[in-house]
């Protein structure tokens, strides 16, 4: 679509450039929510996936410091106050830093593993990425690129926390509350993000940024799945598996 689009087009102009980008899950979340990771993967996956909700303050402070609105500065505050840990004024979770090594312990890593694992050089560089984004975008871009993760993170959560329910029953359900904090949180993170697009990104320069912003989020994240699937995942693959979860959609 091309020109200045209105609110609720603009959302469903960026939800179809996301569909459009990668219209399949990447294989690695398919073989999760299959049930085909083995110990050993899953393992790898906690592991890598770490660095990024471990270094979440690092773009998420950004976006509070380029937020011009005190209103949404105050909404952004409660996120990161729940990213740091809503123990620290009465509520029920730690951080979710803390809840991602809980994670991790219940399927058999080592606390002191997990904190001392150095992850792949590209998910690094993915990291680094998105911090990039986040700084050099306009701040309702800088915070409107959470589409691609809080956008569709209740429903992702939930279906990552089902699937590990049904499949992986050897994991105790009570590790698992980084996702069912995810899934009660980030509904209203989500709100938020859509809110800030819908509100801020009504210029023609801004639409045309915020697309380009969420195709590089949503390309950053590919490449954080790439990294592990491609190093922990495909060499242990059959040809038959790896046809099926690589195929792509005409």
């Amino acid at each position: 679509m091309a020109g200045l689009l209105g609110p609720e087009e603009l959302i469903d102009d960026l939800q179809h450039t996301l569909q459009q980008r990668h219209p399949r899950p990447h294989p690695i979340r398919q073989l999760l929510l299959s049930g085909r990771l083995s110990k050993e993967q899953l393992h790898w996956w906690a592991r890598n996936q770490f660095h990024e909700f471990r270094n979440i303050h690092r773009f998420f402070g950004i976006r509070y410091h380029k937020c011009p609105v005190p209103e949404l500065r105050r909404m952004l505050l409660e996120n990161m106050v729940e990213e740091e840990g809503e123990d620290l004024f009465g509520g029920k979770y730690p951080s979710h830093r803390e809840l991602w090594v809980q994670f991790a312990e219940g399927i058999g890593i080592a606390r002191d593993d997990i904190l001392k694992y150095e992850p792949l050089p590209g998910i690094r560089a993915a990291l680094e990425m998105y911090v990039s984004l986040v700084q050099q975008s306009h701040w309702a871009v800088a915070i409107g690129t959470g589409l691609v993760f809080e956008g569709g993170g209740p429903k992702r959560m939930k279906e990552e926390r089902e699937a590990i329910e049904k499949y992986y029953t050897w994991i105790p359900t009570s590790c698992l509350d980084f996702f069912r904090a995810h899934e009660y949180h980030d509904e209203g993170h989500g709100n938020m993000v859509i809110d800030v697009i819908k509100q801020h990104c009504m210029e023609e320069k801004l639409q045309r940024e915020m697309r380009e912003a969420v195709r590089q989020r949503a390309d950053i994240m590919w490449l954080q799945n790439d990294c592990i699937y491609n190093a922990f995942v495909r060499p242990s693959l059959s040809t038959a598996t790896i046809r099926e979860i690589e195929e792509r959609l005409e």
